[in-house]
């Protein structure tokens, strides 16, 4: 039989090192998304500027409603969001149908069931298309995170 022995200089302060990268790993993690989420809300505002021109009767306030959100823990996984203020952003992202006025009845009200279809708006997606874009650089982002781990952990 042979038996083979392997020596290790310096694993105490590998452990170490790893010991404090994983101590250091929810704050790290808090930091890279939350600059991702900043750098998300950017790209959407500018890109919903570009595409709302002439979108409702004051110009720009879509495209100023875009926050980046907190940052939430559910079990082992984090996660953030890009979240607006705007309560018609539904309407410019998913589309909408165009209904006429409701006929009049005697006393000057609509009458329920009168409103004919005119039209369809279609949705813009742009939220949409940035994320499905933004999805393949997920791996730079992971490796991003994993550098400011290991720099926080002194193992660069």
């Amino acid at each position: 039989m042979s038996c083979i022995s392997l020596d290790v200089e310096g694993a105490k302060d590998l452990i170490k090192a790893l010991e404090k990268a994983e101590k250091r790993f929810p704050a790290s993690a808090e930091a890279v998304l939350k600059s991702e989420a900043k750098n998300a809300s950017k790209d959407i505002k500018k890109r919903t500027g570009e595409e709302a021109k002439g979108h409702g009767k004051k110009p720009g306030t879509l495209k100023k409603s875009f926050r980046p959100g907190k940052v939430m823990k559910r079990g082992s996984n984090y996660t953030t969001a890009v979240t607006t203020t705007a309560p018609h952003y539904h309407l410019f992202e998913e589309g909408l149908e165009l209904y006429a006025h409701n006929r009049k009845n005697k006393k000057g009200r609509g009458k329920p069931g009168t409103g004919q279809k005119i039209g369809h708006v279609e949705g813009r997606k742009t939220v949409a298309r940035y994320m499905a874009q933004r999805s393949d650089d997920s791996e730079k982002i992971g490796m991003r995170l994993l550098d400011e781990i290991l720099k926080d952990a002194g193992l660069e």
